[in-house]
């Protein structure tokens, strides 16, 4: 993985473009977040990695069974709370219903 600053990529594109072909480029900036420059094959290789991942998911939840959403929200939901009330123990408040 190569990185380089928008100023550089700006002065170089062309070159930076034929690199990408081989290496991921990040670019990196002051003011906002990192850009992924990388080739079409590597995109399209990337999502059918995503892809076939998700097909394993969906077969493997056909065979255990699927997630009970609404026990799963509550169960998150009974996490959140508690780790509330422990963080109101941490600073020393008395923590609300």
């Amino acid at each position: 993985m190569l990185k380089v600053s928008e100023d550089q990529i700006s002065r170089e594109l062309d070159s930076y473009l034929h690199r990408a072909l081989t290496q991921t480029i990040v670019v990196e900036t002051a003011d906002r977040n990192p850009v992924v420059v990388l080739s079409l094959a590597e995109f399209e290789r990337l999502q059918e990695v995503d892809e076939e991942h998700w097909a394993a998911c969906a077969r493997q939840a056909n065979v255990e069974g699927y997630i009970d959403h609404d026990h799963e929200v509550r169960n998150r939901l009974a996490a959140a709370m508690k780790e509330k009330r422990l963080a109101c123990i941490r600073k020393g408040l008395r923590p609300g219903p």
